[in-house]
């Protein structure tokens, strides 16, 4: 398992950049993913944590490849955080 923690800001930016290049794809992959079943994508003010399987991890991976990791409209932490987590799995 793969762990991810996005901010309510962080999820606001995927809802914001929606279908658009292939975040939505990512967002309908965490959407999945979230760890605490008390949680959801929607949450305001709370940071949500992902418990993403290596398969999905994968899937992540690939689809931020697609883009060569540019994560478009994405702020500059929310690229490096979405690179870092890509760099991790292995």
């Amino acid at each position: 398992m793969y762990e991810l923690i996005l901010t309510a800001g962080e999820r606001a930016a995927f809802d914001w950049v929606g279908d658009r290049y292939n975040a939505g794809a990512i967002a309908d992959i965490l959407r999945d993913c979230i760890k605490n079943e008390e949680s959801s994508w929607g949450m305001p003010y709370v940071d949500v944590t992902f418990a993403i399987p290596e398969h999905k991890a994968w899937e992540i991976q690939e689809l931020a490849r697609e883009e060569e990791f540019s994560f478009p409209c994405f702020s500059d932490e929310l690229r490096a955080k979405l690179c870092d987590f890509c760099e991790a799995i292995v």
